[in-house]
């Protein structure tokens, strides 16, 4: 009994270890991607000619997906992930060093919004504005 609870425990600690990286494994040169979502309805009310009106709010739970952009991505990423920003939308995650596509996805009041590509470098942080076109939109 004992031997079987001790195995369980090196089984739960080796799955805890390997979700722990981020998708990045060790000795692969890695920088992070963060950022801020936004979500705009378009403008709320008149302009005139010439005036642009359109507010871009935090938009908090937003969800994008990130793709390497390589032929064959670098050993230790993961092809593609879902990212969701939080209550604040905002984001920050480590990746491997490369280009990455990023897609805003569609969701609760927004069809999505305008791709994005980014390059990670080792140890630097790259920011980046993710914007979601929300529905229904107003003209």
């Amino acid at each position: 009994m004992k031997l079987q609870r001790a195995w369980l425990v090196l089984l739960l600690a080796a799955c805890v270890a390997a979700g722990a990286g981020g998708g990045v494994r060790a000795g692969v040169a890695a920088g992070r991607l963060a950022g801020v979502t936004q979500i705009s309805y378009g403008c709320p009310g008149p302009v005139r000619v010439g005036q642009e009106c359109e507010r871009w709010l935090p938009f908090p739970g937003a969800r994008f997906s990130v793709v390497a952009r390589a032929i064959a991505p670098a050993s230790g990423s993961r092809p593609g992930r879902v990212v969701v920003s939080d209550q604040r939308g905002r984001f920050s995650i480590v990746l491997a060093v490369g280009v990455y596509a990023l897609a805003p996805l569609a969701q609760v009041h927004t069809r999505g919004g305008t791709r994005l590509l980014v390059r990670v470098l080792a140890g630097k942080t790259a920011s980046v504005l993710i914007r979601f076109e929300g529905v229904p939109r107003m003209v």
